[in-house]
């Protein structure tokens, strides 16, 4: 999918020969994309009046790291290799590592701090610290773990793992080390700090790519840097201390008032590098494995990974009073992550949304809708059918910003940062440009949806009332219906088609569906309820942790409701089709779309009173071939209470649908 969707924008040949480039040349293309955004970037400001530049070492710096990380993780996506080679994986005692890391890098800081203090460098402000202090100290060291992590991705991890494969240890770790040093520096080539900043900097990242090829992962980097940036965060937000740079003693511990540019920091931070190449040459390099369990702890705190944190900060903020604040602590540097993207989103796109409203009044054609329970082949389906050149499907960098994306490119790249690259509940690879489903824009633009139950699992029985027509007030309906018309304008507003729209979430709404887009179609996909279930619970364990700011209730969540609502949901779609108009509703089978994608294509287009073009045959033809090397996740089959806890609740659809065991295909 991911291949498709870069073929669209550049060649294929392009793509395929900056996958097979080396290193260097990876590196050169990365360096200039970066220098050029943020060159635009600049000159943009510049022209706005904007006070801002890139190379400050606050707010210019965060844009700076966005956009390399942006660009260095659409070269992942074009690689396509497996993101443990890179060191980004999450072994059994992943958080061991980073806590140790941050414990050690924090302590050492501290310690050279206090070494200060105590040889009179360093002084007491007995300044007191405020409440808004106290906030700001608080922001600053939750951000320090996510700063620690981007940094940490793209010289620890890829730089780093990219140049091992064709060259030596040594260089490696230098060259990102040198790299990691000359973007420190380069705010202050101005002056005298530039110098000692690249040398405190150059030995942090050489022992920080000596310990990623050791553990085989950036885990322990992470913590190693998190630590100290929370520390220097912590004593520079309460301005408790205050450093002399007059005393005789100021060189050897904080010149210029930065402990960093001290020899002291030099010499411990050459010890280290000392200690961990010896090490590395003593007991070699280790490839780290993912743990499964692991892998989902992981990524339920890990920062980077909300879709919604470009909803606008107004519906957080209701979100947020709804849930009482009840946020848990370990999800507060992705809560704080969240908050900040989407305070800074709101702000650029208020004028999109201000003025789309107003300006766009043009329907498009009623859409084509893609329904089934969560799991059942829905989006396979909306990407061979997003092919069809009649249609128009919403992108990941609409759905996911649907307030900014005619107008917000600056955000849109950043959105790369907190896609997954491979969808953790079954490997699909995802790109800004793949096709989404519309319920998480509806969502982020503030209509009800199940979704936001993703977020605030606590509150599931609340926002879960919004796979039904019924859970909606009349006055829902309206925003809800509002919302949507408006999104399928920006879709087609420079290109008339008919929006195609893959969204589970409107299985059990085809009666409002129909209210709303009277000439609308719908097809209906269905899979094996055993395969159905089983990655439903996959989806629960590990693609809505991704999401979620609260752990879920362990007898009322995502899972355990899974069976009653795939029974509600498959009761409402046909009680709602049961008068649907002739050509106008289909119904395809998931194993039959695997084993003939374009016989059962066939089927369905003529079941809608459509045909199959040339060219869409040949587009068809192009995708199946360029994902012929993807497999599906294997997971472990049902247990016999499972099995039969199944059955009971979709006996009628099993017979239905025909799932014997003899036909049935598993996944």
């Amino acid at each position: 999918m991911a291949q498709l969707r870069i073929q669209d924008a550049a060649p294929l040949w392009s793509t395929r020969r900056l996958a097979a480039a080396g290193p260097l040349t990876k590196m050169a293309v990365w360096i200039a994309g970066t220098a050029a955004i943020a060159a635009l970037t600049q000159v943009g400001a510049s022209l706005l009046g904007v006070d801002f530049w890139i190379l400050d070492k606050s707010a210019g710096a965060g844009v700076l790291i966005v956009v390399a990380l942006s660009l260095l993780l659409g070269l992942l996506s074009i690689e396509g290799r497996p993101m443990a080679d890179y060191g980004l994986v999450a072994e059994a005692n992943w958080w061991r590592q980073v806590l140790r890391g941050a414990a050690v890098g924090g302590g050492a800081y501290a310690l050279l701090v206090g070494w200060a203090w105590l040889a009179g460098v360093a002084h007491y402000t007995g300044e007191p610290v405020t409440a808004s202090r106290s906030a700001k100290m608080l922001l600053a060291v939750l951000a320090a773990g996510p700063v620690a992590a981007a940094q940490q991705i793209i010289f620890a991890g890829y730089l780093v793992s990219i140049l091992r494969d064709r060259h030596s240890r040594a260089v490696s770790v230098i060259i990102p080390a040198a790299l990691f040093g000359l973007v420190a520096a380069a705010s202050r080539l101005s002056d005298p700090l530039a110098g000692p900043l690249f040398v405190s900097m150059f030995l942090i990242a050489s022992l920080l790519g000596l310990l990623r090829l050791r553990t085989g992962s950036i885990m322990l980097p992470t913590g190693l840097l998190a630590g100290p940036i929370a520390v220097r965060a912590l004593l520079s937000k309460s301005r408790l201390l205050w450093f002399t740079v007059e005393d005789p003693n100021a060189w050897w511990f904080a010149p210029y008032g930065d402990p960093r540019l001290g020899v002291a920091m030099w010499s411990l931070l050459a010890v280290g590098v000392a200690w961990a190449a010896y090490d590395l040459a003593r007991h070699g390099e280790h490839k780290a494995v993912s743990d499964a369990e692991a892998d989902a702890a992981f990524k339920r705190v890990l920062p980077f990974s909300n879709l919604l944190s470009f909803t606008p900060i107004d519906r957080w903020a209701v979100l947020l009073w709804q849930a009482r604040f009840r946020v848990g602590l370990k999800y507060l540097p992705r809560l704080v992550v969240t908050l900040i993207a989407s305070a800074l989103n709101t702000i650029i796109s208020l004028p999109e949304r201000l003025l789309c409203p107003l300006l766009l009044r043009r329907d498009p054609p009623d859409p084509v809708f893609i329904v089934g329970m969560p799991r059942s082949g829905t989006t396979h389906l909306h990407n061979l059918l997003s092919l069809d050149p009649r249609f128009r499907s919403p992108r990941n960098y609409e759905v996911f910003n649907p307030h900014g994306f005619l107008t917000g490119w600056t955000t849109t790249a950043c959105l790369t940062p907190i896609l997954t690259w491979r969808r953790p509940m079954d490997s699909m690879q995802m790109t800004v440009m793949s096709s989404q489903e519309e319920e998480f824009a509806l969502a982020a633009m503030g209509s009800p949806s199940p979704y936001w139950g993703f977020e605030f699992p606590r509150e599931i029985s609340r926002h879960d009332a919004y796979w039904q027509p019924e859970g909606f007030t009349a006055g829902e309906e309206r925003v809800w219906a509002r919302h949507y018309k408006l999104l399928l304008r920006k879709l087609t507003c420079f290109k008339r088609r008919t929006p195609l729209l893959k969204n589970p979430a409107n299985t059990g709404r085809v009666k409002l569906l129909r209210k709303h887009f009277p000439a609308a179609k719908f097809i209906h996909i269905v899979r094996h309820p055993h395969d159905v279930y089983r990655s439903n619970q996959r989806l629960a364990s590990h693609g809505l942790v991704v999401f979620q700011l609260q752990d879920p209730h362990p007898a009322d969540n995502y899972a355990t409701r899974c069976l009653e609502n795939y029974r509600s949901l498959m009761d409402a779609y046909y009680d709602d089709t049961r008068d649907a108009p002739a050509e106008s509703a289909v119904e395809v089978r998931y194993e039959d779309l695997v084993a003939d994608p374009l016989g059962a294509i066939r089927q369905a287009y003529a079941a809608l009173g459509m045909t199959v073009t040339p060219e869409f045959e040949q587009r068809l033809n192009r995708y199946l071939d360029s994902v012929s090397h993807y497999r599906k996740n294997r997971f472990a089959t049902l247990s016999a209470d499972e099995q039969a806890e199944v059955d009971g609740a979709m006996a009628p659809y099993l017979q239905q649908w025909g799932y014997t065991e003899e036909r049935r295909i598993a996944a």
